[in-house]
């Protein structure tokens, strides 16, 4: 009797011998789709990504074509209205940033556009996305946060309200900005009729 179990030890070992390599083949199988579908994954989020950045370059593009085709003017209570109504671009584009003129201020500014230009004049000196980020209280460890905070500072650049220096940081146009102050000084997006 003992010869039997010693002769079916080998059996029950190879058993189990087997049974690790199914598992083994299983595991790596299971590893293969897991990696394929991580590589899906990322290329989708890539996709998401590119497709959010144009279309707000698109509403961006389409926001400055009106303010170039539609005048602006400012009430003496500093609001700004366009000739045509709102434009119809949707409650969360309508809020752009009007092209600085002289004597507009920082109220005629909304939203975050505001909280991102008065934190440039709060600065003591040039800031990046990620300090803007921080500065208007958003998580600045969560890119999508920074994006789009970077996104409204250059919005506010290309309206003549920012300079964005070389190194991609952003500061106030030359001269003197306080709050309810207009940025004054010979910046390079100054309308041609401003003076300093």
């Amino acid at each position: 009797m003992l010869l039997i179990e010693e002769g079916a030890m080998p059996s029950v070992l190879g058993l189990m011998e087997r049974r690790e390599a199914r598992a083994r083949q299983e595991l790596e199988s299971w590893t293969e789709v897991l990696e394929q579908a991580q590589v899906e994954v990322n290329a989708a989020r890539e996709r998401v990504e590119r497709a959010r950045v144009g279309r707000e370059e698109l509403v961006l593009v389409l926001a400055e074509e009106s303010a170039v085709n539609t005048p602006v003017s400012v009430p003496s209570g500093g609001e700004v209205t366009a000739a045509g109504g709102s434009g119809g671009s949707g409650a969360g584009y309508a809020e752009r940033p009007p092209v600085w003129r002289s004597g507009m201020g920082e109220e005629v500014l909304s939203g975050v556009y505001r909280e991102v230009f008065a934190a440039v004049v709060a600065a003591s000196g040039p800031v990046s996305g990620v300090e803007l980020t921080r500065m208007v209280g958003r998580d600045a460890e969560i890119k999508n946060e920074v994006e789009k905070i970077r996104h409204r500072a250059y919005a506010l650049e290309k309206r003549g309200w920012l300079v964005r220096e070389k190194d991609g940081r952003f500061t106030l146009v030359s001269g003197a900005v306080g709050r309810d102050a207009s940025p004054a000084g010979a910046g390079r997006r100054r309308p041609s009729g401003a003076t300093a």
